[in-house]
């Protein structure tokens, strides 16, 4: 039988995280950066658009998949590992392989076929673009 040290303080942040996620969350964040195979994103907004920062560190741009489902933005990304040779062995292998991913429930002002997104130099930028606010139209009347 193998024994495992139980540390309470993972557990009591893990737990804080969850009650303040499930308290302020507005919409964008489904996984959150603490689960393993995360994306850790910024999002910023202006009055036009939303855009969305990522970082895909040692990823090709082949490798990075977005879709859009409905209104749920998913990014993904696949690195293969490096194939190893009879003459060399890991001391130490940090260099994450396999699938990462991260999904977001869109808000509903997006204008969903006009996102567009840019992969440069490991970062992948989103924008997100707003629909125009719909103004009532108000006008005086008079009264006889």
């Amino acid at each position: 039988m193998t024994l495992i040290k139980w540390n309470p303080r993972n557990s009591l942040y893990n737990d804080f995280d969850h009650m303040i996620d499930s308290i302020f969350n507005d919409g964008w964040n489904k996984a959150s950066t603490t689960q393993p195979n995360s994306i850790p994103v910024d999002i910023t907004e202006n009055e036009k658009a939303f855009t969305l920062s990522a970082d895909f560190p040692g990823f090709d741009k082949k490798e990075i998949n977005l879709q859009i489902e409905d209104d749920q933005l998913t990014l993904s990304a696949n690195h293969k590992e490096t194939k190893q040779t009879n003459k060399e062995s890991y001391r130490i292998k940090e260099r994450h392989t396999g699938t990462i991913k991260r999904s977001f429930m869109l808000p509903d002002n997006i204008l969903s076929e006009k996102i567009n997104a840019k992969f440069f130099n490991g970062s992948l930028t989103i924008s997100l673009p707003k629909t125009e606010e719909v103004k009532a139209n108000s006008r005086q009347i008079k009264i006889n």
